[in-house]
């Protein structure tokens, strides 16, 4: 393996494992800071954001970020287009391909995180700290 294919390898690794990383990194920071404010808002209401239908959406959603992002890598861009022209009345262009392949990358590991985000359950239902008490 020469040298030039070893640096399109480690390219080909990064260009999936960016996103990726900015996603699952966005989406903790969201989980962390933001999500917590959400759910003191929403106060009674936040038992419905951790409902299995929710998280069967959330798994589903994953699951067309995934395909979304194989369908339009630039290893199967072509087969893509190909696809598109037959069946659908546009046809994009190969760099649409690679912004939809990057945000749908991106997409799957910000809600990869937030898949996981829950309320704090426990047996007597949701308990959230009123405002002004919580940490900062």
């Amino acid at each position: 393996m020469g040298k030039l294919e070893q640096v399109e390898a480690v390219r080909a690794v990064f260009e999936v494992v960016g996103p990726l990383f900015l996603g699952i990194l966005t989406g903790a920071l969201q989980e962390k800071y933001v999500y917590p404010r959400i759910v003191e808002r929403l106060g009674g209401l936040a038992k419905w954001l951790s409902t299995p239908a929710n998280v069967f959406l959330g798994v589903l959603t994953i699951c067309i970020y995934l395909v979304v992002a194989a369908a339009c890598h630039a290893s199967n861009a072509p087969e893509t287009l190909a696809w598109l022209r037959a069946h659908a009345p546009f046809q994009p262009s190969p760099g649409s391909l690679r912004i939809a392949f990057f945000a749908a990358t991106f997409l799957c590991g910000h809600s990869l995180v937030m898949l996981g985000a829950s309320p704090a359950e426990e047996e007597d239902g949701l308990h959230a700290q009123p405002r002004g008490h919580g940490r900062r």
